[in-house]
């Protein structure tokens, strides 16, 4: 199956920035991958952070690099057809983009949120079928697919749609990114993801669409967003809590768990200087997922609570800035071991500020090795592991790390399929002449009841 990403149409995508806009924000603000400077520094020319003032928009996920895979959309509506049935459409365009993206949208398959829709338009013998659309409050994303009625073959630069995306009745600021994959000879699915402003109470989304690959037409089509799957399995905390870093003032405003995100606000007169990282009772980080800022507010978007901890008794709040940061300080040091079966392991790793990293177990899948392994500390809990063959090919993990223990900082990372089984793990750890300032923790506490 060809993975395709048309970088033509985000360039033509009127809603959306250019990547040079974007690449420069993203290197301001928006929180990192994860807490640990290990992480950031490695993975920050991919994802990054923007900063914005006045109605524009910051998006940490709007630069695409790490490699992130998703369960799918699952079964539709027959009525969609049978060639949008068993489509993963997540799934794919998590594969195609590989983005600074939180891991959070694996819940709408898991828990049936989205919406499905049989909203259909044909023109100029090309058919865009929208299949499902999903919204929580936080982002909407929308699946559709695009099948040529008379092309026998298309290639990626056919696999396309231009379009331009508003609401009726309602402008909020929003952004996002999109993926496109062929999935036949004549078809290919389409994903679009967006973060966005709070939208009013049944607002229908309208995309307007006047080309898809080469060919001009008309696929304008409306499809309602709605709350009612979501709703329901949405926590609201207004905290109200105020705190200060180094003389810039904030207050942490409100706090939205949602089924497939978490979304802290902040009223702040020094919006994009700061940045913020979220974490739970278990010291368990959360995944950044960008977010918009302006007007004296900053909205910041990170994954969901994780599935062994959904309802801790209280999140804390990092806060810092990134750019008073001395990153030639940092020094870069490579740990080592080899993998030549079970009887091999564990095995354990130096890792940052005196800590160890202890590989425990490695499971070889059908289509993937697992590797599991445990951490000293919540400094190490989310190391940069690499499992490099004896070609010197290097794989890194195609999933964010899963907690599998509330005792301890024990983590299972899932990695692409290897081709022996004979490996070296490779620990890359940032270590620093000065060590960072610590950041302002505010501890947030949550009412489930």
């Amino acid at each position: 199956m060809t993975l395709h990403l048309d970088q033509k149409g985000r360039e033509k995508d009127g809603s959306m920035e250019s990547s040079e806009a974007v690449q420069s924000r993203l290197k301001r603000l928006s929180p990192s991958f994860t807490f640990e400077e290990l992480w950031e520094l490695h993975q920050q020319s991919a994802r990054g952070g923007m900063t914005l003032r006045k109605k524009r928009m910051i998006l940490g996920y709007a630069v695409i690099l790490c490699a992130i895979l998703l369960t799918g959309i699952g079964l539709y509506s027959p009525s969609v057809g049978a060639a949008l049935q068993k489509v993963f459409f997540i799934d794919l365009f998590y594969k195609n983009v590989r983005g600074g993206m939180n891991s959070g949208l694996y819940q709408i398959e898991r828990q049936n949120l989205g919406t499905a829709t049989d909203v259909s338009v044909t023109d100029q013998n090309i058919q865009l079928t929208v299949a499902e659309v999903f919204y929580d409050g936080i982002q909407f994303v929308v699946n559709y697919q695009v099948d040529y009625l008379k092309k026998k073959k298309i290639t990626e630069e056919d696999a396309a749609v231009y379009y331009n995306y508003k609401f009726k009745d309602a402008h909020p600021t929003m952004i996002g990114t999109h993926a496109f994959t062929i999935t036949s000879d004549h078809a290919f699915i389409g994903t679009t993801v967006f973060n966005t402003e709070p939208l009013p109470e049944n607002a229908r989304l309208q995309i307007e669409i006047r080309r898809i690959g080469t060919t001009d037409g008309n696929w304008d089509v409306t499809v309602p967003v709605s709350l009612n799957k979501a709703k329901p399995l949405t926590k609201i905390v207004r905290p109200q809590i105020a705190g200060d870093y180094e003389g810039k003032k904030f207050m942490v405003d409100q706090i939205t768990f949602t089924p497939v995100g978490t979304q802290v606000v902040i009223k702040t007169d020094h919006s994009g200087s700061l940045s913020y990282f979220l974490e739970d009772d278990l010291e368990t980080h959360f995944d950044g997922g960008g977010g918009m800022g302006g007007n004296g507010e900053d909205r910041n978007n990170f994954s969901p609570l994780s599935e062994i901890n959904p309802k801790p008794a209280y999140v804390t709040l990092l806060v810092k800035d990134l750019t008073s940061e001395q990153s030639n300080t940092l020094q870069q040091r490579e740990e080592y071991a080899d993998y030549t079966g079970p009887g091999s392991l564990p095995v354990t790793l130096k890792g940052a500020r005196g800590g160890k990293v202890t590989i425990t177990d490695v499971q070889f899948l059908e289509d993937s090795a697992v590797v599991y392994y445990e951490a000293s500390d919540a400094v190490n809990q989310r190391p940069f592991l690499i499992l490099e063959d004896s070609s010197g090919e290097r794989f890194t993990s195609q999933k964010k790390e899963v907690r599998t223990s509330r005792d301890s900082f024990a983590y299972k990372l899932q990695y692409p399929k290897l081709p022996s089984d004979r490996f070296t793990f490779k620990l890359i750890v940032n270590e620093y002449s000065q060590e960072p300032k610590e950041p302002v923790k505010i501890k947030i506490p949550i009412d489930w009841e």
